[in-house]
């Protein structure tokens, strides 16, 4: 590993670790003077849309990246990925926040959010979402894959990478533990990638606030880690790997408008384990 490759490694895992203390309580009392508070599964109230965290530092870190990388001439399309990253994670946020702002939260899922559309005439913030979050994937994916029929691909297992985050954000610790599992499911098919190496650090760093239910991602961490998830699969996986995650995403969404996944997974004693795995210690501690 050349010494221009060691540099950009310590930025993408340094800076994040500097940046995250002193940004954590600043970003915290900024969303909860804003009113952005939501009574969590146990009837608490904490603070939402923590995943603004992930957003300022990923894309703080990704521009320190593309700077050095283009100091050091590397080559245009590997930064042209860094840029495409770091513009969708500041797009998937946008909306994602947009919908931790919205006040109603009666319509749920697919079938709520797309049936108060027909039936109203009225657009709520996840049809909102879903159509911004959609084009962002579709932009996205034109940059990452050569032809069509893999830019078709690539665009669907973004969109639904995205928006698989937000099935699962519904207990502390759950949305950072899928995303981890969706890191290592790319780490197999193709190895680490450093553009997304910042947002990893980010949920490393704020696992333990999450876990112990003093703060929600929100709509803005869940978009934005299922988009860096997304990402990083259609960077590192074979088109064959790919269509077999999309098979699998889409089955999940399609659950998930008919049954509870938070009963699936506590009906499953290993996937119930793994859902609690960390979650007790750290509440526990808070």
């Amino acid at each position: 590993m050349d010494a221009e490759r060691i540099a950009a490694f310590v930025i993408a895992v340094g800076f994040p670790l500097l940046m995250y203390r002193p940004l954590f309580p600043v970003v915290m009392q900024s969303l909860r003077a804003k009113g952005m508070l939501r009574t969590n599964y146990r009837g608490e109230e904490v603070v939402t849309a923590g995943g603004v965290i992930i957003v300022l530092i990923s894309v703080a870190v990704i521009g320190f990246l593309l700077l050095h990388g283009w100091l050091h001439r590397v080559d245009g399309a590997v930064l042209r990925e860094g840029l495409a990253l770091g513009a969708g994670i500041l797009s998937m946020a946008f909306w994602g926040y947009l919908d931790d702002l919205a006040k109603e939260k009666q319509a749920k899922g697919f079938r709520g959010h797309f049936g108060v559309l027909l039936k109203e005439r009225r657009v709520t913030s996840g049809v909102a979402k879903a159509v911004g979050g959609g084009s962002t994937a579709v932009l996205v994916a034109a940059i990452l894959a050569p032809s069509f029929w893999s830019w078709l691909l690539a665009s669907c297992l973004l969109a639904t990478c995205t928006n698989l985050l937000n099935l699962f954000d519904l207990r502390p610790g759950r949305a950072i533990k899928v995303f981890w599992l969706l890191m290592l499911a790319g780490i197999a098919a193709g190895g680490i990638h450093l553009w997304v190496l910042p947002t990893v650090m980010c949920t490393l760093l704020l696992f333990r606030p999450d876990a112990g239910a003093h703060m929600m991602l929100g709509d803005t961490g869940a978009n934005v880690l299922g988009f860096a998830a997304g990402f990083f699969l259609v960077a590192t996986t074979p088109w064959q790997g790919q269509l077999v995650l999309l098979t699998l995403f889409t089955a999940l969404h399609v659950l998930a408008e008919f049954v509870s996944l938070s009963r699936v997974i506590e009906r499953v004693k290993w996937l119930d384990r793994l859902d609690q795995w960390g979650r007790q210690a750290e509440q526990n501690r808070g």
